[in-house]
């Protein structure tokens, strides 16, 4: 069988949010992303108030949770994997674990669970690339997309909103390991042309 003619397709179904309330509670939810390939693929799933959302904006794409084929978790913090039982027929990605463990791959409808191959630049589906990009956590990955414009990096946590692309702004010490983040963070800024951050819509990089 041939390769899938068309380029990759980048769509954000639902945009993040990560802001404080008046009762001081945090309003959180990651940004839940689709990439059209060979396979359709859903990255992060997000927060229990995003699940109409994410349904109403596949059927924009003339999709169900039902269609799509794999989903990707670019880590297991809750904000980002709610609506994980909403892809029934899914493979379910994720890396669970840092250093040199291969990842894993679970098939809720089978009920069963393997191990997957996420090394850092493995194609998952046709122009479709996993990145290790560690430091929120140790298992944290970012999902790098060639489209007709450009590489599109799904960056999860490791580039949480647009103001990270600043240098200055660095991660809270106590949560995450800064260097191994700065790193992460780096590796995106080189190759991409697009960010899908963590939390919040997607943005070109402005490059000097």
């Amino acid at each position: 069988m041939g390769r899938y003619s068309k380029m990759a397709e980048v769509h954000v179904l639902a945009i993040g949010n990560h802001s404080m309330n008046e009762d001081k509670t945090l309003d959180i939810g990651s940004t839940v992303t689709l990439i059209k390939s060979n396979k359709k693929i859903i990255v992060d799933t997000g927060s229990f108030k995003d699940q109409d959302r994410i349904i109403s904006s596949l059927k924009d794409h003339n999709l169900t949770p039902e269609d799509i084929d794999i989903v990707i978790l670019t880590h297991l913090h809750l904000d980002h994997t709610v609506n994980t039982h909403l892809f029934k027929n899914a493979q379910i990605m994720c890396k669970f674990r840092g250093g040199d463990y291969p990842g894993q791959m679970h098939t809720p409808s089978k009920g069963n669970l393997q191990r997957a191959d996420l090394s850092d630049g493995n194609e998952i589906a046709e122009n479709v690339f996993i990145m290790h990009t560690p430091g929120h956590t140790e298992d944290m990955i970012s999902v790098r997309v060639n489209t007709d414009k450009g590489s599109v990096v799904i960056a999860g946590d490791a580039i949480p909103s647009k103001e990270y692309m600043s240098i200055e702004k660095q991660p809270n010490p106590v949560l995450m390991d800064v260097e191994e983040f700065n790193k992460s963070r780096n590796k995106i800024l080189e190759v991409a042309d697009y960010i899908v951050p963590g939390h919040g819509d997607i943005f070109k990089v402005e490059k000097n």
